[in-house]
């Protein structure tokens, strides 16, 4: 074989070798259950985008649309994505050559014995002109730079989603919470109301001298600790209220939701299958992407090893004279490659790549850490959705129940065969039973909030 086939062989797959600095990425195995371990959500709606029009809630439809114009952190997360795009330009400007302009005066004298006896007069020396340069990437660094960059971007597009998500399901979970305490507020003040004639029918029986004055200590008692839970709603409430103020980019001072009846539509999400919730959950989609960025920097690393071939070149004028500075004689030019070699950098290189392997690990963690939160987070929604299913019909007999109790208790008052105590233990029973059935029915819609979220919102990210 000739020697220069020799070198060419050797030149053509020393470059086959620098196109395959790391393998084509496997993802690496991440849970993927079949099935979620709760079924009781096979069948329903399709979760959509736009999820929270399914609660039919024009309010809330409304403060939703707040988010994205207003609030604070989603506009923190879309800068950190403009941010992420912008240096994605960066590193792909480095796969062009770069040509600049470049122009100089200067006023020198050389030495005397400089350039064998020339004159060492001073003189003033004119140069202008064009430079280029431009890195061949042999061994694919520029390349994994741009696929990092890549990633990088798309993993802030995914986490701006995430956060997207996570403040609308945090503003629904807030305001359905406030609109249970506004019915519980009903059913407190609808108490008062009852307890307000129980006194008055008890001063009256006393007065009258059928019953003893305990009777209306009793009653008055009742009264004022309906009272004082009435009023022990009013902190909580102020509470939510200024977090949706925060949540839609507002001063808590300048917003106000009127209190009024809660009568959302509660609607039933279908579950699916966990392949279709890793598919659509953003946060998986970014720990995914960021993966991907860490192993092109291993690329970038390896890379560093081999030479740096760089393309280098230059053209223009020089003269001593002004006037003579634009002439065809007083050209100049350069061209040619310029090569660096890594000879000796003190484990630098070896410790450059260590840390990318090491952050690419730590990246295979986060991303299978990112999977079965995500599952976690549906089975705990599915889970709460079904207690609270079951304490729904539990409670309403309860409330039935408590209802027929205590028309049998004053029925017995009335008739003087018990004491006033049987009623009031009535009265109160079905006061808790009341309360505890517009309690369960806010746990059910925080719990269908918590699963949208956990399913991904509607979204179909790739």
């Amino acid at each position: 074989m000739k020697p220069s086939s020799t070198i060419h062989a050797a030149l053509i797959s020393t470059l086959l070798v620098g196109c395959q600095m790391t393998p084509d990425l496997r993802m690496p195995e991440a849970a993927n259950p079949a099935a979620f371990k709760d079924q009781s959500q096979g069948a329903g709606e399709a979760l959509r985008p736009d999820w929270w029009q399914g609660f039919q809630e024009s309010e809330l439809n409304q403060l939703i649309k707040h988010i994205d114009g207003g609030n604070l952190e989603l506009q923190m997360a879309v800068a950190r994505a403009d941010q992420a795009y912008a240096a994605l330009g960066f590193v792909r400007a480095e796969r062009y050559p770069s040509l600049d302009g470049r122009g100089s005066v200067q006023r020198r004298r050389r030495s005397g014995d400089d350039r064998g006896g020339f004159s060492s007069n001073p003189s003033t020396e004119y140069r202008g002109g064009l430079a280029f340069g431009w890195e061949i990437d042999l061994w694919g660094r520029v390349r994994k730079l741009v696929e990092a960059g890549q990633a990088e971007a798309t993993a802030a597009d995914a986490l701006t989603e995430d956060v997207r998500l996570a403040l609308r399901g945090l503003l629904a979970r807030n305001y359905f919470a406030l609109r249970t305490l506004d019915q519980e507020r009903l059913v407190l003040e609808e108490a008062v109301v009852t307890r307000e004639d129980n006194l008055k029918f008890a001063q009256r029986r006393f007065a009258a001298g059928i019953t003893p004055e305990l009777d209306v200590a009793r009653a008055d008692t009742e009264l004022a600790t309906t009272r004082s839970e009435l009023a022990s709603l009013h902190g909580p409430r102020t509470r939510l209220e200024n977090a949706i103020a925060v949540l839609t980019g507002r001063a808590p001072s300048d917003f106000q939701l009127a209190a009024r009846a809660f009568d959302a539509r509660l609607p039933v999400i279908r579950a699916g299958v966990p392949m279709e919730m890793l598919a659509a959950r953003p946060d998986v989609a970014a720990a995914k992407a960021e993966l991907v960025a860490a192993y092109a920097r291993i690329g970038v690393a390896r890379a560093e090893y081999f030479p740096q071939v760089t393309l280098i070149g230059s053209g223009g004028y020089s003269n001593i004279k002004s006037s003579d500075f634009l002439k065809w004689s007083s050209r100049t030019f350069a061209i040619g490659p310029e090569v660096t070699l890594p000879i000796f950098q003190g484990g630098r290189l070896r410790a450059n790549e260590k840390r990318a392997r090491a952050e690419f690990a730590e990246a295979v963690a986060h991303y299978r850490q990112a999977v079965i939160n995500a599952l976690r987070e549906v089975e705990n929604a599915l889970a709460d959705l079904t207690a609270a299913r079951d304490q729904t019909g539990a409670q309403n007999r309860a409330v039935k129940a408590a209802g027929r109790a205590l028309e049998l208790s004053s029925k017995r008052y009335r008739a003087g065969l018990v004491s006033s105590l049987e009623v009031v233990d009535a009265v109160r029973e079905q006061l808790d039973a009341k309360r505890r059935a517009v309690q369960i029915r806010g746990q059910q819609f925080e719990a269908t909030v918590q699963l949208i979220q956990g399913l991904g919102g509607g979204l179909s990210i790739r």
